[in-house]
Order: structure tokens, then sequence, then C-alpha cells
């Protein structure tokens, strides 16, 4: 079983992802507890890795410029951006009120919805550089989680690939190995592939969660919002929910 949360920077916690718990031969990692150093190194290897991230914010206006400027012109942009707009204005409420409200589910006029999705995936296609945007804010995804798990995972037991450090920490190569490795031994034993990566991404996010107090006073980390169901999934499913918003549509919503 894994020990208890470390009390000091200098002690480590030992984890099995849940998803492979009473597996036998189950990976068990190391997790250091972090310090300044552990955060200030991920900035490093993000920084390193020249990944970029586009904000919600940047890729909207990004795409009401492509309207404007390249696909529709000013008069059509000015006549028919309301739906858009409205639409965003409609998530970006309920994306707020789901932080007061988390069993609030989205809904809104499925025929309007599917319009502007529509005219979402016609201006990607259309305008290469929000694809690009989009595909940056992947590779920045990846690399974040490949950096926090670097920074936090010291060593490991059930797994064949070879710890490989640069600087102290493990190196994004070897994070990538591993996380191959992980998912191959879930998928052996009948586990969702990527689940028990992201478990371990989840408890090193914990991790490095610590606030400056908390580090003082060597409390527990605070819960990521991630948090992957403790028993083992064979299939993923999703269920639609209603909303305030406006209606018709149950499904999640989808962004810029």
């Amino acid at each position: 079983m894994p020990q208890d949360i470390p009390l000091e920077a200098s002690e480590t916690l030992a984890f099995t992802p849940q998803s492979l718990a009473g597996i036998s031969g189950a990976p068990v990692f190391t997790l250091r507890t972090p310090t300044t150093r552990e955060k200030r190194f991920r900035r490093r290897l993000m920084a390193e890795e020249g990944v970029a991230f586009h904000s919600e914010g940047e890729l909207r206006q990004e795409i009401l410029d492509a309207l404007r400027t390249h696909l529709w012109g000013e008069e059509k942009f000015v006549t028919h951006r309301a739906p858009l707009l409205a639409y965003w204005d409609a998530l970006d409420e309920y994306r707020l009120q789901k932080k007061d409200d988390p069993d609030l589910k989205w809904s809104y006029d499925e025929a309007t919805e599917q319009a502007v999705l529509n005219l979402l995936r016609d201006v990607e296609q259309s305008w290469k550089p929000i694809g690009r945007m989009k595909a940056d804010n992947i590779d920045h995804n990846e690399i974040f989680m490949a950096a926090t798990v670097a920074v936090i995972v010291q060593e490991w037991s059930g797994l064949p690939t070879a710890r490989d450090t640069d600087r102290g920490y493990l190196t994004i190569d070897c994070v990538d190995a591993m996380a191959t490795s992980m998912t191959k031994f879930a998928e052996r034993n009948d586990v969702l592939g990527k689940l028990a990566w992201l478990e371990l991404f989840n408890a090193c996010a914990k991790q490095m969660s610590l606030d400056e107090e908390e580090e003082k006073n060597s409390a527990s980390p605070s819960p990521s919002g991630m948090t992957p169901p403790a028993s083992k999934p064979r299939k993923a499913s999703a269920k639609a929910g209603k909303s305030r918003a406006s209606a018709r549509s149950s499904k999640t919503p989808a962004g810029a």
C-alpha cells in the first residue's frame, strides 16, 4: 500500500496508479516532495522544449480576425457575428456557474449550437493559423505533463524502461518511454491504456500544487482537477445532461 503523504521535502511517496492496484507486478513509483527547485526546473524544461501556448481568448480573436479579414469581409462579419459571440458568452457563463454548482449541465439550442460548431470547423479548415495554434497547445499540454512527471518521479519498479536523467531529473524522452511501457502493461491487463499514465500525472500534479504555506507546514497537497476513476474501466462512456444556458443540446460544450 502507498505510504502517507510525505511530511518533509526530503521524504518520498510510494505511488501505484489506482487502475493498476491489485494487479500482480504493477509498477510502483517513488514521488519526491517538490521544492521551488523542482518548480523552477519544470519551467526551464518547458522553455527548453520551446512549446508555445495560446489562450482561449487568443484563439477566439484569431477566429474573429480570420472571419473579418480573410473569409467574410467587414460587412458580413458585422452582420453575422452575433450567434458566435452569443455562444461564447453562454459558454463562459456556464463555466463560471459550474464552479459554484458542479452538477450544472450544459444546454443550448441544438440547431444554433450546431451552426456555430460548423462555422468554427469551417474557419479552422480554411484558415491554417488556427490549426497551428491548436497544435501548439496540444504539444504544450503533452510536454507540460511529461515535465511534471520528470521532476516528481524519482524512481520506479515494475517497468522495463531504463532510468535516464539530466541535471538530476528524468529526461522527457525517458518519461515518454515510461508512459508507453505503462500503457502496454495496462492494456495487457484489460485496463484502459492511457488511464494509468493520467493517474500518475495526477499524483505528480498534486505534489506540484502545494502552495508556499502548505510547503512550510508540510500539509497534504491540494487535489488536482483530473481525478481518475478508482475502478478499472474497460471502455469510456459519456453521459449528456442539461443546463441553464438555453435549452436543447446537452452535449459537452465545445470551446473556440
